[in-house]
């Protein structure tokens, strides 16, 4: 599979990807930079208030799918985490939330966005 990677499948691969998913990834990637981190966590709902505020519709059981099957990330048990929000002014606030969160990093999240 390797040796069929080309430049051009790289870029047919990248407009072939959801404006939804290429959204998403782009917020993680955003603040994991901002932050320094290599990986952030968060639910499919607190990405629904990310596309919603992008101006896409998407609905949550879309988000999860993109989360869980096509980024292969697994929930973790219930419990605290701390999700970040990128305000209008372009601040980062930390948001305290309990749930089932998901670990993005940021190999996963360049893939996406090659």
């Amino acid at each position: 599979p390797l040796q069929l990677e080309t430049p051009a499948l790289q870029k047919i691969k990248k407009y072939n990807t959801n404006k939804i998913e290429i959204e998403i990834a782009s917020y993680c990637r955003d603040v994991m930079e901002r932050l320094g981190q290599d990986k952030m966590v968060g639910c499919p709902t607190d990405f629904f208030g990310v596309i919603r505020d992008a101006g896409l519709r998407a609905d949550i059981s879309q988000i999860r799918n993109i989360l869980k099957d096509n980024w292969s990330l697994h929930s973790d048990k219930n419990s605290d985490y701390t999700f970040y929000r990128i305000e209008i002014n372009g601040d980062i606030s930390p948001v305290k939330r309990k749930g089932r969160y998901l670990e993005i990093t940021k190999d996963v999240v360049d893939k996406i966005l090659l």
